[in-house]
């Protein structure tokens, strides 16, 4: 009789063995938080370039180098051939955008830009992103946020598509949108690979940005995620107050390059940027711009010359205002008529050769890659080397760290659903064992059912006896 309560143990032990790794499993999991990263849009043809836009669907900074991009040549993770990490850096802001290029694209709306050679197969592929956390274990592990996967429409005499693969635009100058939208046209996305994609017409040189369905973003300005300046115009500002600009929402300043490379000059191609954010032109005539701090000059814009257009960046060049900004210490101010501040940027310190002031997400920051009369681009500037006595400190702490590091140079999914037509290859599923647990024991009353029967009798008779 050993045996079969051997078994018999040993598949009870099985059975809840797996029941307590899948109890917690599926509590964690019916509670998995929003992704943190998604696939806003991406361009697989090859006209104009490639590119892959993510967006950061959090209320905090994202540091990209926490976040793993990784391409696949084919949908199906058992056809695929070939496949790639595509590195990231830089950070990106709350509910900020990064677009990942490997040409020029013209950007409509804030987002930092990262150029790499991307490769992308124009007939099939698939893109996962994920994030690193050291939450769950000792050792980093990659958690899915987010895929995307494509292929070439099918014929009318093919199979179609696998469900959750998107079918890739005919035109070779249009991109795949994510959808739906929220209300400040970012995609809406509360799970995995959740929504779906449409086509759009990526811009060039005579589709501006917010002209309708041209349009990155279908609609998303420079400073969408910031409300515009609380001044409103108001006639009682003064009497030399452009009529027009009455009830508008004031210019805000949104960059300046007070120190161009060369073989720029100071003299003649520093310049001072507004944006209009009303749907209306707005007539400078009687405002002001303001340099400097302890010392100030102001450029008053002559009447009539100079109105901006609906959402449009403007900038002003020293060959224009005979302003100077200084490279060390600066400040810049937009005046009314009557001498109110409208809008300033914060009192930036040395302003290194090339580098732009911008403003993004409610403050101003640095950026290698100025765009006067174009919505900014956020290319921050690299990171300063850490001293020799710095690099010191944090290098014994800092190898328990670069150890675990090491293991995430493949991502690892731990959460997250592929396309159904991927075939995940991995750890057997608590279930699997469960199911395995119960068959033994299954096997296990049905060989020695006699026996066991037997035994039964026994206790029932030496019941009745006692």
């Amino acid at each position: 009789m050993r045996r079969p309560i051997a078994l018999l143990w040993v598949g009870l032990s099985v059975i809840l063995s797996c029941l307590t790794i899948l109890l917690p499993q599926t509590l964690a999991e019916s509670a998995t938080p929003p992704p943190q990263i998604i696939i806003s849009q991406i361009k697989i043809t090859s006209s104009n370039g490639q590119f892959i836009t993510l967006y950061n669907n959090t209320n905090g900074t994202i540091d990209l180098a926490t976040i793993q991009l990784q391409y696949f040549n084919s949908y199906d993770l058992l056809d695929a051939t070939s496949g790639k990490l595509i590195s990231l850096s830089g950070k990106v802001p709350a509910h900020g955008y990064i677009i990942v290029n490997d040409g020029p694209v013209q950007v409509c709306y804030q987002m930092v830009v990262d150029s790499v050679s991307l490769g992308l197969s124009t007939s099939k592929g698939m893109i996962q992103v994920g994030h690193l956390t050291s939450d769950k274990s000792p050792q980093f592990i990659s958690v899915l946020d987010d895929y995307i996967a494509w292929a070439k429409p099918p014929s009318s005499t093919s199979p179609p598509l696998p469900s959750g693969v998107a079918p890739l635009p005919t035109s070779t100058g249009e991109f795949l949108q994510r959808q739906p939208l929220d209300g400040q046209n970012a995609p809406r996305v509360g799970a995995i690979g959740e929504g779906f994609w449409l086509s759009a017409q990526q811009p060039d040189g005579s589709s501006l940005c917010n002209s309708g369905p041209a349009s990155v973003g279908n609609g998303n300005q420079l400073l969408a995620a910031t409300p515009p300046p609380p001044n409103i115009i108001s006639t009682s500002s003064g009497a030399n107050l452009p009529a027009v600009d009455a009830g508008l929402a004031a210019p805000q300043l949104s960059e300046i390059l007070p120190n161009p490379a060369p073989p720029l000059s100071d003299a003649t191609d520093e310049f001072v940027e507004l944006y209009n954010p009303n749907d209306a032109r707005f007539d400078l005539s009687g405002f002001a711009l303001q340099a400097g701090i302890s010392t100030t000059h102001n450029y008053i814009f002559p009447s009539g010359q100079f109105i901006l257009q609906p959402h449009e960046f403007r900038a002003f060049y020293a060959s224009q205002t005979s302003l100077t900004l200084s490279n060390d210490t600066g400040q810049v101010k937009l005046l009314d008529p009557s001498g109110n501040v409208l809008s300033e940027s914060d009192a930036y310190m040395t302003a290194k050769d090339g580098y732009a002031r911008v403003y993004a997400n409610g403050s101003w920051q640095w950026t290698t890659t100025p765009t006067p009369s174009a919505a900014n681009i956020i290319n921050a500037p690299p990171a300063a080397k850490k001293s020799a006595t710095a690099s010191k400190t944090t290098k014994t702490a800092s190898k328990t760290a670069v150890k675990s590091a090491k293991t995430t140079a493949k991502p690892k999914v731990s959460n997250g659903t592929p396309p159904s037509a991927v075939t995940a290859v991995g750890n057997l599923h608590p279930l699997v064992l469960a199911g395995v647990g119960t068959l033994a024991l299954l096997y296990a009353l049905y060989e020695y059912r006699h026996d066991l029967a037997n035994t039964f009798h026994r206790i029932r008779r030496n019941r009745a006896a006692g």
